[in-house]
C-alpha cells in the first residue's frame, strides 16, 4: 500500500522484490505398499530407518515380503518412506471393560490389527488428583523374549474422566496421545454429583465469624456462585451452631441454586459431614466448592479437596473398575476395630474364582493405627511368598482403601480375604465382599482376558494373511492398497512389492498421476536369459512399458536374519529404490543409478549371473540387468525405463533423464502456486521468468544440464508470445521451459589404431 504523507519528513516503505524462490521437492521418498505382521492397515505411515518399521511395523516377518524390501531400502542408503500395510482379515484385540456396577464401560481395541495386540494388558487405578472422580489407565505390551514375557512398551494416561464435557475426557484424552490403544465409550447414563466435606464438628461451625462466613460453588462447571451463611455482624453461632443448621440455611434459602445439602453422620455425636447433591444428574453433573473471594468459610468446613473433601461428578460411577481387590472406602479408619493378634488369610484365586495355592497368613500385632500401617504388614508379608504372584504383589492406599493385585504375569488373577485362626481382620479393614470390597483381575487383558469380574468380552487380535492381487490395488473410493497413498503429499519411487500384471499396471497409471516412478519385480520364477527375453517380450506385458517404470534382472540374495544368515533369493525393487536414493543424495536425480559406484549392499549372490553377451540381450530390450565383476562386486549396470527398448526410439529411454523432468515438473508445479489469481500480464511474467529461471540456473549450476552455457543449457519463456490476448481472456498464463538432459554414457567406445613407421625423405 502507497504511503499516505500528511506531515514534512521522511516516510519509509518496504517494497516487495517481486521474486520468489523455488525449492527443490525431495527426490527419493519411496512408497511400500504390502503385508507386515503389525500395524494400520491402509492407513500410510512414515519412517526414516528400520527402526522406524519394527516400531509400527513389527520388523522383519518371513510372511512379509514387504519387511524386507523396506530393510534393503535402508541398508542401501534409502532415507524417508511411507509405509501402506495391507492384510487380509486383519483384526485389533480389544477388551470390554466395565463399571463397579457390573455396565459395560469402556472398549478397549488395539491401535492397530495384529496378533501383537493380545499381548497388551491395562490397569486402572483411582490414585488421582481427584479420586473421587477421575481415574488412570495404564498400558503395557508385552513381548516374548527368550522364552519369557517382558514388557516391551508402557503408557500411563492420568487424572482420566468420563465427563463427556471434562477437558480430560479419557476417550479424547486417550485416543489423541496413545500409540497403543483407542478407547470407545459405552454410553454408561450417569448419576448425581456430590461433594462431602471432611469430618467437622458443631463447634467448628458455631466458631464462623465475619471471617468465615462465606461458600463458593460451581454447579455443573458453570461459573461459581457466592454466598453469605448468615449476615455480617451476626456472628456464626446466633444463625448457625450445628451442621444442621448449615444444611437448613442453604436449602431453606436456596443459596446453591441446583444443590441439596445433607449431612452425613459421623463416629460421635455432634460430628459428621456435609454432602452436596446435584438436582441434576448425568455425566456431565459436578459440584466444586471453592474459596470464596472474601471471607470464606469453605476450607474451615472442609469442603474441598484441598482440605479433605472428596468430590464425586455424575461419572464418577462410570469408570472402569479398579484392577486388583479394591477395599470399600474407609471413611473413618478405627483402629480399635481391629484386635492384636487379628490374622487375614491372603488366598490367589484363577480367573474362575478357584484357590491355586495355600494361603499367605497376615498377622496384626500390634493392630494398625492407620491404613498405611495395614498396608505396611499386608506388603510384608506377601514378600515371605514363594509364589511369583504373591511376592510380586502390589499393596496401595488409594481413596482412604486398601487396593491389592497380584504380581508378575498374572494378570487374570486376584486375591481375596479371608478370616485367618487368631481372628479376623478383614472384615474391619473392609477387605471381605461383605465389607464391600470388589474383587477384579490383576490387570485387564486385550483378546485374551477371560470373561471375569469387570472384565467383559474381549476379541483376539489376528495378523491376518499376505492379501491377494485385489487388496493391493485397492480402492480409490476407499483410499485402500495403493490408494491409501492419497493421503501422502509426496513420493516419487512406488513399490507394490507385487508382479501381478494387472495391479502392476494400476500401480503405473496412478503412479503417472502423481509423478512418481514405479520399480517393478519380475515373478520370482523368471530366472534364466531366455525367461527374462520372453518376459520382456511378452504382449500381456506391454502395459508395463510406460516411461514412468522400470524393471531389474534377476533377484538378488541376501542373508535371512530369520533363518541363521542362509542365503535367499528376494526381489531388487527394494535394494533399487535405496539405491536411487544414495544416488541422488551423493551425485543428484541427473545422475544415473548405475555403474561401479551403484554397488549393491549386502547382496552376496545373484539368482543368474549374466555374461557380456547376455547383458547385452536384455539391455537393448529395456530391461536393466543386474552383474557381479571382481573388485566392484554386484552393481546395477543399467538404467532405462521400461521404454527404452531400442525400437521405441523414447525421448524417455533413460531413467535419470525421466526422473529429472520429473523432479522439474513437481518442483514448478508447487512452486509456482504464487501465480494463481495475480494480474495477468508483464509484471507478472517477468516474476515468473525471474523465479523459474533461478531455479533452472541452480541446476545448472549444479550440473543437471547439458551445455557450456545457461542458453546452451536451458530456457524459461514466459511472455506475450507464449500467452496472447485469447488466453488472457480466458484466464490463461502459459509458461515454456525446456532443458538439456545429461545422458548417461552407456556405451564407451575407445579406438585404437597403430601407428605406422613413416619414411622420411
Amino acid at each position: 500500500m502507497p504511503v499516505q504523507v500528511s506531515y514534512p519528513g521522511v516516510y519509509i516503505q518496504e517494497v516487495p522484490s517481486g521474486s520468489r524462490a523455488i525449492a527443490g521437492v525431495p527426490t527419493s521418498v519411496a512408497a511400500f505398499v504390502g503385508y507386515t505382521s503389525r500395524g494400520p492397515t491402509n492407513d500410510p505411515i512414515q519412517i526414516f530407518s528400520f527402526a522406524d518399521f519394527e516400531r509400527n511395523f513389527g520388523g522383519l516377518h518371513l510372511d512379509s515380503q514387504l519387511s524386507y524390501l523396506v530393510s534393503h531400502f535402508f541398508l542401501n542408503g534409502g532415507a524417508i518412506a511411507w509405509i501402506v500395510r495391507v492384510a487380509e482379515n486383519a483384526q485389533p484385540a480389544n477388551v470390554l471393560v466395565q463399571d463397579p456396577d457390573g455396565n459395560a464401560t469402556l472398549l478397549v481395541e488395539a491401535s492397530a490389527d495384529g496378533a501383537w495386540g493380545n499381548h497388551l494388558v491395562l490397569g486402572a487405578d483411582y490414585a488421582t488428583s481427584n479420586p473421587g472422580s477421575t481415574f488412570n489407565l495404564s498400558v503395557t505390551e508385552f513381548e516374548e523374549r527368550n522364552g519369557r514375557l517382558v514388557a516391551a512398551r508402557s503408557e500411563v494416561h492420568r487424572n482420566l474422566s468420563m465427563n463427556t464435557n471434562s477437558a480430560n475426557y479419557a476417550v479424547t484424552a486417550v485416543n489423541a496421545d496413545s500409540d497403543l490403544v483407542t478407547l470407545a465409550d459405552q454410553g454408561v447414563a450417569g448419576a448425581d454429583a456430590t461433594s462431602t466435606s471432611g469430618l467437622i464438628t458443631d463447634a467448628i461451625v458455631a466458631a464462623l465469624d465475619d471471617s468465615t462466613r462465606r461458600l463458593a460453588v460451581s454447579v455443573d462447571a458453570a461459573p461459581p456462585i457466592e454466598f453469605d451463611l448468615f449476615d455480617p455482624g451476626q456472628g456464626g453461632g446466633a444463625v448457625v451452631a450445628t451442621l444442621g443448621d448449615v444444611a437448613d440455611v442453604i436449602n431453606d434459602n436456596t443459596l446453591a441454586p441446583g444443590l441439596t445439602i445433607a449431612v452425613v453422620p459421623g463416629p460421635n455425636a455432634g460430628e459428621g459431614r456435609l454432602e452436596a447433591t446435584t438436582t441434576s444428574s448425568g455425566r456431565t453433573s459436578s459440584v466444586s466448592f471453592r474459596q470464596a473471594g472474601a471471607n470464606s468459610a469453605t476450607a474451615v468446613l472442609r469442603w474441598n479437596i484441598v482440605s479433605g473433601a472428596r468430590e464425586a461428578e455424575g461419572s464418577a460411577g462410570t469408570r472402569p473398575a479398579q484392577t486388583g481387590t479394591a477395599g470399600a472406602r474407609h471413611v473413618d479408619f478405627d483402629p480399635t476395630a481391629v484386635s492384636d493378634g487379628d490374622e487375614i488369610e491372603v488366598q490367589l484365586n484363577d480367573a474362575a474364582g478357584v484357590q491355586i495355592d495355600n494361603a499367605t497368613v497376615v498377622t496384626f500385632s500390634p493392630p494398625p493405627a492407620s491404613l498405611a500401617e495395614a498396608r505396611g504388614v499386608i506388603e510384608a508379608a506377601l514378600r515371605t511368598s514363594t509364589i511369583p504372584a504373591i511376592s510380586q504383589g502390589t499393596v496401595d492406599v488409594i481413596d482412604n482403601a486398601l487396593v491389592i493385585a497380584p504380581g508378575g504375569d498374572n494378570r487374570s488373577r486376584n486375591f481375596t480375604f479371608a478370616a485367618g485362626g487368631g481372628g479376623d481382620a478383614a472384615g474391619p479393614l473392609n477387605l471381605t465382599a461383605a465389607a464391600g470390597a470388589f474383587v477384579n483381575v490383576s490387570m485387564y487383558e486385550l483378546g485374551v482376558g477371560p470373561v471375569s469380574n469387570a472384565q467383559a468380552a474381549a476379541q483376539m487380535g489376528d495378523d491376518g494373511t499376505p492379501p491377494g492381487p485385489a487388496l493391493i490395488a485397492g480402492s480409490r473410493a476407499a483410499k485402500t492398497g495403493i490408494y491409501a497413498l492419497e493421503d501422502v503429499d509426496l513420493f516419487n519411487i512406488l513399490v507394490p512389492g507385487v508382479s501381478d500384471v494387472a495391479v502392476l499396471t494400476e500401480a503405473i497409471a496412478y503412479a503417472e498421476e502423481r509423478r512418481s516412478m514405479v520399480l517393478i519385480d519380475l515373478d520370482p520364477s523368471i530366472n534364466s536369459l531366455d525367461e527374462a527375453r520372453d518376459w520382456i517380450n511378452d504382449p500381456a506385458n506391454s502395459g508395463l512399458k510406460h516411461r514412468n517404470a522400470v524393471a531389474y534382472f534377476p533377484q538378488v540374495r541376501l542373508a535371512d536374519r530369520l533363518q541363521n544368515g542362509r542365503l535367499r533369493s528376494f526381489p531388487n525393487s527394494g535394494l533399487m529404490a535405496g539405491l536411487w536414493a544414495r544416488t541422488d543424495a551423493q551425485r543428484g536425480v541427473w545422475k544415473a543409478p548405475a555403474g561401479i559406484e551403484a554397488r549393491l549392499r549386502g547382496v552376496q549372490a545373484l539368482d543368474y549371473v549374466l555374461s557380456d553377451p547376455e547383458n547385452g540381450v536384455l539391455n537393448p530390450l529395456g530391461l536393466n540387468c543386474l552383474r557381479t565383476f571382481p573388485v566392484f562386486g554386484t552393481v546395477s549396470w543399467g538404467s532405462r525405463t521400461l521404454v527404452g527398448a531400442d525400437a521405441f526410439a523414447s525421448e524417455w529411454k533413460y531413467v535419470p533423464v525421466r526422473r529429472i523432468a520429473l523432479f522439474i515438473e513437481e518442483s514448478l508445479y508447487r512452486g509456482t502456486q504464487f501465480v494463481v489469481f495475480e494480474p495477468n500480464d508483464e509484471p507478472l511474467w517477468a516474476q515468473i521468468r525471474l523465479s523459474v529461471g533461478s531455479f533452472m540456473n541452480n541446476l545448472f549450476r549444479q550440473g543437471a544440464f547439458q551445455g557450456a552455457t545457461p542458453e546452451e543449457a536451458f530456457f524459461v519463456r514466459c511472455d506475450s508470445t507464449t500467452t496472447i490476448q485469447a488466453d488472457i481472456d480466458l484466464g490463461i498464463v502459459n509458461i515454456h521451459v525446456g532443458f538439456a538432459p545429461l545422458k548417461p554414457a552407456e556405451f564407451v567406445v575407445i579406438h585404437i589404431q597403430q601407428i605406422a613407421g613413416q619414411s622420411q625423405a
